[in-house]
């Protein structure tokens, strides 16, 4: 091979290796934008602000979460929980908080704020299918997601449990049978055939246990029957069966609110309580 044979083979093979160099380089991501130094442990307070509705007003109570606005009750933890992933939220871009019509931010349809900041929520971005944020006098196009983790109304935000975890009933009177729990034991009247303890206890964590589809507004429909409880601390909740059927209906005479159970729930619920079927 001749001196330029050479020559060229030398060049060809340094240019490949700045090839293989530049493709298997790292490559350097642009940093991304924080959107708050605040942590979800240290926020104590919420507010959500929905265009043409009330504000709703969400304060930590202890472990858990309750509603302060517009009416006082049980908050479901899980989504407000949900909601302050807003703050390990990150963005690609910033731009500044000027020209806010552009972004439809000068009359935001939605509005969360954690503590003291706040998060607006202004137009979409349906190249990037990304939605502006105004927050910390910046704008920072975010996930579609955040936007629709906020509650179109407060009942959605109200707990799906029918008891609160320290409500610890002690009796449950129907109309045809009753189950009471007497000397620390679980009993009905009148007893079941072939009914056991664990028979009873398992229908009785059914409904200390019962989990709601959905919560909505109090209604003036007439109740089809009425379930006495009386929890331990010897207060008594009286429950309205509203519906039973296509799924079951229950409203607590304490609340303003009525509770939504699949018509599985209906049977197990409303029916009392039966021997466990012998496994084959």
């Amino acid at each position: 091979m001749n001196r330029r044979s050479w020559l060229n083979a030398a060049l060809l093979a340094a240019v490949t290796a700045l090839a293989l160099f530049a493709y298997y380089k790292p490559q350097k991501s642009e940093p991304a934008h924080k959107l708050s130094m605040l942590k979800a442990a240290d926020a104590n307070t919420l507010k959500i602000e929905i265009a043409g509705s009330p504000p709703i007003e969400v304060a930590r109570a202890g472990t858990d979460w309750k509603l302060t606005a517009p009416l006082p009750a049980r908050a479901d933890s899980v989504q407000v929980q949900r909601m302050l992933e807003i703050l390990d939220a990150t963005a690609r871009d910033r731009f500044p908080a000027t020209g806010l019509a552009r972004y439809d931010l000068n009359e935001p349809a939605a509005r969360i704020t954690v503590n003291q900041q706040s998060f607006a929520f202004g137009a979409i971005n349906q190249m990037s299918r990304e939605q502006y944020l105004l927050t910390q006098d910046g704008i920072y196009p975010v996930s579609l997601r955040y936007g629709t983790l906020l509650p179109k109304t407060f009942h959605q935000l109200v707990s799906r449990q029918l008891f609160a975890p320290d409500e610890a009933p002690s009796a449950f009177r129907f109309k045809d049978f009753a189950v009471e729990q007497r000397d620390g034991k679980w009993q009905m009247t009148p007893p079941g055939a072939d009914l056991s303890a664990d028979d009873i206890t398992r229908w009785v964590d059914e409904w200390r246990l019962a989990s709601a589809l959905g919560v909505l507004p109090a209604s003036n429909r007439k109740p089809v029957t009425a379930i006495k409880v009386t929890l331990k601390t010897g207060a008594d909740i009286a429950l309205s069966v509203v519906q039973r059927e296509p799924q079951l209906v229950l409203a607590r005479s304490d609340q303003p609110f009525e509770y939504q159970f699949n018509a599985e729930a209906a049977r197990r619920l409303l029916a009392p309580p039966a021997a466990e079927p012998a496994k084959k």
